[in-house]
């Protein structure tokens, strides 16, 4: 049995307008041995049929449609359990990729012989008379080509924006078949993301934009912040805090330092809202207790970052 070097992931709600887009950057890709595993999550709209359609002239796409709508989280963790590549690429449905972005990311992962790669993304808007592009952001704090090790030196790892997306990595699919997004809730991969590069045994990031991101005002990420939004984002922050103690993560650790900022990002977040209350604040609070700083404890840029945040937090 031929295995693909590449499952890419692709899970689909509602997105007839965009979805041909994204299908059409998978198909062509200059790696032809990849698969394509869409998901769709009950839409409403003619995805499925969009899904159906392309299926019929490439055998590499593989469908599996959910009865009722689960979300993206669940929709991820479908493809992991049917995923057959070497690598897995997650890809959403309203973006595009490079068409020459496998092979690239390909040849790189095994160049580096690293768990996972680390790439950029490029953002743009549309208008009516073209489309508008941003530049990339690039982790800051990680220098190119350069393979870390998470497991056995993290102190050399320090982020100062950790890039939650989980459609700018490349990961072997040994590894990150044995995590899971939590599912049905907004934000499944910021603590999914999180803890996989913090379990991963080698990542090594490259400068390279191999995907293109939609701003799309009715995206998850463009979405007014509602009670069930800031309720799933608190319970974001707890399941870092469980794998930060269950896995006994040094306080200094990039995860706990992401997770700080993370606590104090949300805990302004549910000051600010005065109409959103979530039914689980005793949980954020309970948290910011436990990973209190004070500001003489916060050193260096990561300090200066959180500090201006959180304040004496």
């Amino acid at each position: 049995m031929n295995i693909p070097k590449i499952s890419i992931i692709i899970p689909v709600y509602n997105v007839e307008k965009y979805l041909a887009e994204c299908l059409d950057s998978c198909v062509n890709q200059t790696l032809k041995d990849i698969e394509i595993i869409c998901v769709d999550d009950c839409s409403t709209d003619n995805s499925y049929t969009t899904l159906k359609d392309y299926q019929q002239k490439d055998s590499r796409i593989k469908i599996f449609r959910h009865e009722e709508n689960k979300k993206q989280g669940t929709a991820r963790n479908k493809g992991l359990e049917v995923a057959t590549g070497k690598y897995i690429w997650f890809i959403d449905s309203d973006d595009y990729i490079d068409t020459k972005a496998c092979q690239i990311l390909y040849d790189a992962i095994k160049k580096f012989n690293v768990d996972m790669l680390c790439f950029t993304a490029v953002q743009f808007t549309e208008t009516e008379e073209n489309q508008m592009f941003s530049y990339p952001q690039y982790f800051q704090g990680v220098q190119i080509n350069k393979i870390y090790h998470p497991k056995t030196n993290w102190k050399e790892i320090k982020f100062y924006n950790l890039n939650v997306s989980s459609c700018t990595y490349l990961t072997k699919r040994s590894v990150v078949q044995n995590f899971r997004f939590r599912e049905r809730v907004w934000h499944e991969d910021t603590d999914f993301t999180a803890i996989l590069l913090a379990s991963v045994d080698s990542f090594c990031f490259i400068p390279y934009s191999a995907y293109f991101r939609r701003i799309n005002p009715t995206s998850t990420t463009q979405t007014t912040m509602s009670q069930k939004r800031l309720e799933d984002l608190i319970e974001m922050t707890h399941s870092l805090d469980r794998f930060a103690t269950e896995n006994k993560i040094d306080r200094q650790h990039f995860l706990c330092e992401f997770l700080v900022n993370q606590i104090g990002y949300i805990f302004e977040l549910s000051q600010s809202a005065e109409s959103t209350k979530p039914n689980n604040l005793d949980i954020l609070l309970e948290l910011k207790a436990k990973y209190h700083r004070p500001k003489y404890l916060i050193k260096g840029f990561v300090g200066k970052m959180i500090k201006k945040l959180l304040g004496d937090f």
